[in-house]
């Protein structure tokens, strides 16, 4: 594995930074993509700890910028071999109706549309390689039906189509397609939408999760470190859900 090459989008924070660096941890050559500017420090990060790593600051919503990035991952490191689709944007609304067709079409490019831009981007790679992987971020509020999140839901919703699909397509290149989908994690964007989510907000779920802590974003990186690795070269289409037993799909 230390000759492939891997691009997490999203990367400057919570699940997106812990994945890249659990895979620069493997011997992974880790390219971090996030539209902050703190992304580059992030690969900094990386760097100083002996790892081969770099920040990029790219927006996954446009294709132009997602041909940038990824042909400066190639010019860095070399050919791509691993896409973990990360980057996701979350407004929360009183109720459906409050939703504005601009915020629907934004929230669904980013966290979507977004996929399948960098996955066109970057498939040529890997059919060239015949070996690849990719990983799509879903949430657990698609299995929930969580309200106050109707955009949000119905994108991360179809990250599972998105997925399964695309597996059907590229597998008889050796390329798999999984999905991830994360319960209840305490990152830092979720701290900005609840604050006090260690306690009385997420009271409920904890009543019924299997696993009474709170999720981290390492838990996820490890599950996405997984399917990314030589080990799971005959899991393809599924939907691999890190939720602690919270909705035991």
């Amino acid at each position: 594995m230390k000759k492939r090459v891997a691009i997490v989008t999203g990367a400057g924070r919570g699940i997106g930074f812990a994945t890249a660096q659990k895979l620069a941890e493997s011997g992974l050559k880790v390219a971090l993509i996030d539209r902050s500017p703190s992304v580059v420090q992030q690969g900094e990060r990386l760097q100083e700890a002996g790892y081969e790593a770099i920040g990029i600051v790219g927006d996954v919503s446009t294709a132009s910028s997602v041909g940038e990035f990824t042909q400066q991952v190639r010019d860095t490191f070399g050919s791509i071999s691993i896409l973990v689709n990360n980057a996701g944007l979350t407004l929360v609304h009183r109720d459906w109706k409050s939703v504005t067709p601009e915020q629907w079409d934004e929230v669904m490019t980013v966290n979507l549309k977004s996929m399948f831009l960098c996955t066109r981007a970057v498939i040529a790679d890997m059919e060239e390689q015949q070996w690849g992987r990719i990983v799509n971020i879903s949430s657990v509020t698609f299995l929930s039906g969580q309200r106050n999140l109707i955009d949000y839901v119905s994108a991360k919703g179809g990250t599972v189509g998105f997925s399964r699909t695309l597996a059907r397509e590229v597998g008889a290149d050796k390329i798999t397609v999984n999905t991830i989908t994360p319960g209840a994690i305490r990152t830092e964007a979720e701290i900005e939408m609840v604050p006090d989510a260690n306690d009385a907000a997420l009271a409920p779920i904890m009543d019924v999760q299997a696993i009474k802590r709170r999720g981290t974003p390492e838990d996820v990186a490890v599950a996405i470190a997984f399917l990314c690795s030589e080990e799971a070269s005959f899991i393809t289409g599924q939907n691999l859900v890190v939720d602690g037993g919270w909705m035991l799909n």
